[in-house]
């Protein structure tokens, strides 16, 4: 199995591939933000193996950030013409780019070539420690990949003044994420930022008590979720 990222402006557009690749039994994901954060964030960037550049991207958008996925073991490839990129003012990408999917290229062609550029991984069946500890972090990977960024600046900030054991009030956690004085509406907001985080970690399998609330003091970490996000930063 695969674990293939689409960096793709329009999700839509890409079902039909997606489709083609789950059919498959590969794991596939769209995103457009996680082209920008894969220079910041490679611990997430390193759970794929492969990044489809969609149609949907420009070529100036990946001669930017081919790199940062490069550098950290991806295949890439790019859904377009070959023959578009030898004309353009980057035709040095052609270097860097290790297959085309094609108009009209057919489905199969398409697997094919996906298992091409994945072949080789290992097929050794873990013990059951390694199959939880991949698991683990499986979740904890997914987990901060679903963040919104302001979910993230919450828990940056949260992180950061509970490792230098500080109490961070609602007050000033709003004034840290919205960089001004905290308000009924930012309050409010508060509350729906910690609810969806909450979710967002009961969807990823983390137990319950790791995001904890206190009336009248503020918010804690659990130790698990502590933990992550100690590595998640470095």
């Amino acid at each position: 199995m695969a674990r293939i990222l689409i960096i793709t402006k329009n999700l839509l557009a890409e079902q039909e591939l997606q489709t083609i690749l789950q059919r498959s039994n590969d794991e596939v994901y769209c995103s457009f933000d996680l082209m920008f954060d894969a220079q910041f964030s490679p611990q997430i960037i390193k759970y794929f193996s492969v990044v489809i550049f969609s149609d949907t991207i420009s070529t100036l958008d990946i001669s930017k950030h081919y790199a940062s996925f490069k550098k950290n073991g991806l295949a890439i490839i790019r859904k377009g013409q070959k023959e578009d990129l030898k004309k353009s003012e980057f035709p040095y990408l052609i270097d860097e780019i290790d297959e085309w999917i094609e108009p009209k290229e057919t489905d199969i062609s398409i697997i094919e070539k996906i298992a091409k550029l994945t072949h080789g991984g290992t097929t050794n069946t873990p013990t059951l420690e390694n199959s939880n500890s991949e698991r683990d972090k499986k979740n904890a990977e997914l987990f901060f990949f679903s963040l919104s960024s302001n979910e993230k600046k919450f828990l940056y900030h949260l992180y950061h003044y509970q490792k230098n054991e500080t109490v961070l009030s609602r007050d000033k956690l709003c004034s840290l994420i919205w960089e001004t004085e905290a308000t009924k509406s930012n309050l409010c907001q508060l509350s729906n930022l910690t609810n969806r985080i909450k979710k967002k970690l009961t969807a990823n399998h983390f137990p319950e008590g790791e995001l904890i609330t206190t009336w009248n003091k503020g918010y804690f970490l659990g130790d698990l979720l502590f933990f992550e996000l100690e590595k998640y930063m470095n």
